[in-house]
């Protein structure tokens, strides 16, 4: 029979093939992106369900016991109202600059700080002996006893001599709470504590001795500005005399005097200028009249100085003039009567012409006169102008003088304004001391509080319920974000860049009798694995126009992925179409078709390849599924690359005439070449992945080590998907109550 079998064998050699071993590599279109819908997000909500519930569970099981666990605490608030303080101490811009800036924002945000500060907690705590008080320093009941026993002996000290513990201090003011009233001048303090009374009793405290900080803070600045400005007039003091002095020097030095006091009135003015006044005042009157006097005698010396109106106007002139005038008319009337040589005419004619004659000598001494007043004017004029010019270089000269003089005396007069200034204010201070007035007062006093303001535990729950939620929801996406594994189909597709052959759910078996993977589809044939690998089938034989691939190898990127049990099933299902096939094991590194099919791994595919062995009945080993027989990998070769790139190994393909399918089980691709060596000399190849646990960068990788041997890919096997994680488990799910007992 084994020669029969060597003579068939000899003749498949000679028989050309019907369709060629090796095609080259698949090539798939590679699908567009699709924008998210948000069925996609529930989907990843629903299949990563268990982190949600588990983190929802965790926040709100631990806030609900942390709030049920936590002392409850009291909150007491008293509202203060504070105004904006004017200061009436050294507000005096025209003499210093000593008023602050009265920024509102800025005062307001002091009087918060204070309301929290280290002074005013340390007042309050001696105020309260909370230093003593065992509500609020823990373990101070076992010395309250101690402490009584002490008072009885010690004298009672005052509060400003005991030193305070800063860890007091501060456990006082991380209790306190300030709050500011939108657009008003009131703030509420609250103070939080496990005690209602104490919590009442130290917020009306705060506010109190932050009044008698305030009204002490006063009290202190006025007294310091008094103790200043006593300084301040002592120093000035000095200043004005040493100024005097100076000014008085050098006024006596220099001969500067005053007619007037300097303190009077006006400012006074001294003897040289008072005298150039003068002068110039003089000289513009004695200017005028030598106008006047020029203009007159101009007039008489360029005209008849008879008729000039000056010597017409002179009373001497004008009463000759009235005689002459009259004795003229008389002999002109006389003529009429009398000869010219009459007697009484001759006498009449002469006593005219000594008329005539004595108004001429009068005419000629107003003439002389004026001359003499104009000659006068002149004089007069040079000598004013003479003295006037002499005082103006002496007023010069003094203006010169001067200067340095209004130096010192400004001097002078600024450190007196100074020196009154400070000396008002000095009793503004002593006026001010007395005053004990606030410009913050209590509005509304606290009250001791009838429920806890924490826990608050219906808002904690509600929280928690809240942060749980939407904390699971985004473990979710982060997980999500950071698993770079294949799970489903979509992620074959969009990441590997392959189609889908069919999807094997994880087979989790609950009958009495559990049945092993590797015979599923042999062994249940109505189960969903089973229907999976007919899916497989089904796809495989329609995969390819014309015939179908004959020779299929299976691999994975990785060990541990399924590719044996796919090889098995894959070779079962295809016996239901009653054709015969052969499985191949050339996983030569770490073979289990042996053991699943309990066969004796003596013989098989390295020895044959190897030449110690024949193709014969010893090799195709038959199991108990009909029409699947098997070989088996032998024993372990140290060379197992060398065997499968042989020659024996392509005449062990070409020799499998008898099968109608081959089924090749090899390594994974990743880090071993078998597989690389088998591909190309077979029709398809199937890459099995492990659902949730092969890298997407593994499967992107034993793709392109296909490739680049020019292997056909048929495509992927997507193996133990948890059908929660498919969007279409519920096609399974159909499946699944099709084939129920229910249903029959």
């Amino acid at each position: 029979m084994v020669e029969d079998h060597k003579d068939e064998k000899n003749k498949a050699l000679d028989k050309p093939r019907e369709y060629p071993l090796t095609t080259s590599s698949y090539t798939y279109s590679i699908p567009e992106e699709q924008q998210p819908h948000l069925r996609d997000y529930l989907h990843v909500i629903l299949r990563r369900k268990w982190i949600v519930i588990t983190f929802f569970i965790a926040v709100v099981t631990s806030v609900t016991i942390g709030t049920f666990m936590m002392k409850p605490q009291y909150q007491s608030t008293v509202t203060i109202k504070i105004e904006r303080e004017n200061p009436n101490v050294v507000n005096f811009k025209e003499i210093v600059s000593l008023e602050p800036a009265w920024d509102s924002e800025e005062y307001f945000q002091t009087q918060f700080r204070i309301l929290k500060s280290k002074n005013l907690a340390k007042r309050v705590i001696r105020s309260l002996s909370l230093d003593t008080n065992p509500e609020f320093v823990p373990g101070q009941k076992n010395k309250e006893s101690k402490a009584e026993a002490d008072v009885l002996v010690k004298p009672v000290r005052l509060f400003e001599d005991e030193s305070i513990d800063s860890g007091l201090v501060n456990a006082l003011i991380g209790g306190i709470e300030v709050t500011p009233l939108q657009k008003s001048r009131l703030v509420n303090v609250s103070y939080m504590s496990h005690n209602p009374e104490l919590s009442a009793k130290v917020a009306n405290t705060i506010a109190e001795s932050f009044i008698a900080l305030n009204i002490e803070s006063k009290f202190e600045a006025t007294y310091q500005a008094r103790e200043w400005l006593e300084k301040q007039l002592e120093i000035l003091k000095a200043k004005v005399e040493q100024a005097e002095e100076k000014l008085n020097e050098y006024a006596a030095k220099s001969e500067i005097v005053f007619l007037e006091d300097r303190g009077k009135g006006a400012e006074g003015q001294n003897i040289i200028t008072k005298k150039l006044s003068d002068l110039s005042t003089e000289m513009t009157h004695a200017t005028a009249d030598r106008i006047q006097k020029e203009a007159l005698y101009n007039a008489i010396r360029s005209g008849d100085a008879e008729s000039s109106s000056v010597v017409m106007g002179n009373a001497v002139v004008q009463s000759l003039k009235k005689d002459y005038t009259a004795l003229e008319s008389e002999y002109n009337q006389q003529l009429k009567t009398y000869k010219p040589g009459y007697p009484k005419m001759v006498k009449l004619k002469e006593h005219i012409n000594q008329l005539k004659k004595k108004i001429d000598l009068e005419t000629k001494k107003v003439v002389s006169s004026i001359k003499k007043d104009y000659e006068t004017a002149v004089k007069r004029e040079s000598y004013l102008k003479s003295a006037f010019d002499a005082q103006k270089k002496e007023a010069l000269n003094l203006n010169q003088r001067t200067i340095q003089y209004q130096i010192l005396k400004r001097e002078a007069e600024t450190n007196k304004e100074l020196y009154n200034g400070l000396l008002q204010r000095l009793k503004e201070a002593g006026v001010s001391s007395t005053l004990t007035a606030s410009n913050i007062q209590v509005l509304d006093k606290a009250e001791v509080p009838k429920s806890p303001f924490k826990p608050n535990k219906a808002k904690n729950i509600m929280l928690a319920l809240i942060i749980g939620l939407l904390g699971g929801v985004g473990l979710v996406f982060f997980v999500e974000y950071l698993d770079n594994t294949v799970k489903t189909p979509e992620d074959v597709e969009k990441k590997v860049y392959l189609p889908s052959l069919g999807l094997v759910p994880y087979y989790a078996d609950t009958s009495k009798e559990k049945l092993p993977v590797e015979y599923i589809t042999y062994a249940d044939g109505k189960s969903v694995v089973s229907e999976a690998y007919a899916s497989i089938r089904t796809f495989l034989l329609l995969s390819t126009g014309g015939r179908p691939p004959r020779i299929i190898m299976v691999t994975s990127p990785a060990r541990n992925e399924g590719k044996t049990t796919t090889a098995i099933n894959t070779a079962i299902s295809l016996t239901k179409s009653n054709v015969r096939v052969l499985l191949i094991d050339a996983d030569m590194r770490r073979p289990r078709l042996h053991k699943i099919f309990s066969l004796d791994n003596t013989k098989g595919l390295s020895t044959y390849l190897s030449g110690n062995e024949e193709l014969g009945d010893d090799m195709l080993r038959a199991t108990k599924i009909p029409n699947l027989d098997v070989i088996t990998s032998g024993p372990t070769a140290p060379n197992p690359a060398e065997l499968l790139g042989s020659f024996r190994f392509m005449e062990l393909l070409k020799s499998s005439f008898l099968y109608n399918f081959i089924v090749i089980d090899t390594t994974p691709v990743l880090g071993i070449s078998d597989s690389l060596i088998i591909s190309p000399h077979t029709d398809g190849v199937i890459i099995v992945i492990k659902s949730g646990e092969t890298p997407k960068e593994a499967a992107q990788e034993a793709r392109r080590m296909l490739a680049s041997v020019n292997a056909k890919i048929l495509g992927v096997i997507l193996n133990s998907i948890d059908q929660t994680h498919m969007k279409y488990s519920h096609y399974y799910n159909y499946y699944r109550y099709y084939y129920s007992d229910e249903n029959k």
